[in-house]
């Protein structure tokens, strides 16, 4: 019995050490921009989930599809409805990891890939793209720029007043500024 209860107060003497905390945010930011004959489509979202675990270099977004605002009301309630099926499809989102060397404890700015699973109108693609992770004094900000071509989630082409859009690709613009949050993950011993 006694020589449980000294594991169990090892236990939690140096778990405390080697749990990190997970940088979080609910206030992403995700936009997307494409051109089109009578109205560009520009749409913004500030209400998605991002989760950074620093030990591992997971990274994951997650965003309700009904938050995305757009420039032009109609436009946008047509594409949720029409285009993106929003009630069926009410979520979008990464899941990945970031590679590249980034120092959580030195400021800095680190050029980075992301690599993993975009998830868009119900269909998950592989992605890897490039980005920045900024550490600061205050957290670690996340900054991203890609195309996503429609076709490849399943989405049609949207019509403007009857007039397809000229590209088949939208500009999607991330970032995100994540502080330490209370989650906390057990750090992974890396192998190797």
């Amino acid at each position: 019995m006694k020589t449980l209860f000294t594991m169990v107060a090892a236990m939690l003497l140096v778990l405390p050490g080697v749990a990190q905390k997970q940088y979080t945010t609910n206030k992403g930011f995700v936009s997307f921009f494409a051109k089109a004959p009578v109205a560009d489509v520009d749409a913004k979202n500030d209400k998605v989930n991002v989760e950074l675990n620093p030990s591992s270099d997971e990274v994951s977004f997650d965003m309700a599809m009904k938050d995305f605002e757009f420039k032009n009301g109609k436009m946008g309630r047509d594409a949720q409805k029409k285009y993106l099926e929003t009630e069926k499809y009410t979520k979008a989102g990464f899941k990945g990891k970031i590679q590249g060397k980034v120092d959580y404890d030195k400021p800095g700015s680190y050029p980075v890939t992301a690599k993993g699973k975009l998830k868009i109108h119900g269909v998950e693609k592989d992605v890897t793209e490039k980005g920045t992770v900024v550490v600061d004094g205050d957290g670690v900000k996340l900054q991203s720029q890609f195309n996503v071509t429609l076709a490849d989630y399943k989405i049609d082409t949207p019509k403007i007043l009857g007039q397809e859009m000229t590209a088949d690709k939208v500009l999607v613009k991330i970032e995100a500024k994540l502080m330490k949050g209370a989650k906390e993950v057990a750090s992974k011993k890396k192998d190797k």
